[in-house]
């Protein structure tokens, strides 16, 4: 064993040597190491990352609230004969484009009149119920319900506080339920 650290000193010095001079020869399979061969390294090259299929908005849709829902409604009870037909479409066009579909966002917007804070509530209610009504109807894809309320008003022109008919007609495009569909690229391809 007197032998044994000066081998090891030994090896490690030429694996050291081979090491510093970038030679790959330490991957030889026929143990060829030290020998005059081409120590060129090749450049390493990355496997191209893995993507999942891309993801992009497929279709934003604007339905009125008014359309949808009776005034200061939100329920399911409450959503009007036009509004089915348009939720039934909607539907429809859904479960046509099947495991396209990756999700569905769904966002209740009201006007300004009445409390913050109702309408906020007032607006999630409406995007819940819409999200409910697409899930009855087939639609198997993850629904988020987002409420904006009062914020991101589309006419900021309508003067006046009082709920007056003038006001409550001319703040109607306020009150909307906007839907959001995100579906892979190839749905998209297909549908263009």
């Amino acid at each position: 064993m007197k032998g044994a650290p000066k081998r090891l000193a030994l090896a490690a010095t030429t694996l050291a040597t081979i090491a510093v001079a970038g030679c790959s020869n330490l991957q030889d399979e026929h143990y060829n190491w030290g020998q005059e061969q081409s120590c060129e390294v090749a450049p390493h090259l990355a496997p191209a990352p893995v993507r999942g299929p891309e993801v992009q908005p497929m279709r934003r849709m604007n339905l009125s609230a008014d359309a949808l829902f009776l005034f200061d409604r939100s329920g399911f009870g409450d959503i009007l004969p036009q509004g089915r037909s348009e939720l039934d479409a909607l539907a429809q066009a859904l479960l046509s484009k099947g495991p396209w579909v990756q999700s569905l966002e769904i966002t209740g917007y009201a006007d300004r009149l009445g409390d913050e804070s109702y309408n906020s509530r007032l607006a999630l209610k409406r995007a819940q119920t819409v999200g409910d009504y697409l899930k009855n109807a087939g639609v198997r894809a993850p629904i988020k319900a987002l409420s904006m309320g009062e914020k991101q008003p589309v006419t900021n022109n309508c003067r006046g506080t009082a709920r007056t008919r003038y006001l409550i007609g001319c703040l109607q495009p306020n009150r909307r339920v906007v839907v959001e569909v995100q579906a892979q690229a190839q749905a998209q391809a297909q549908q263009d």
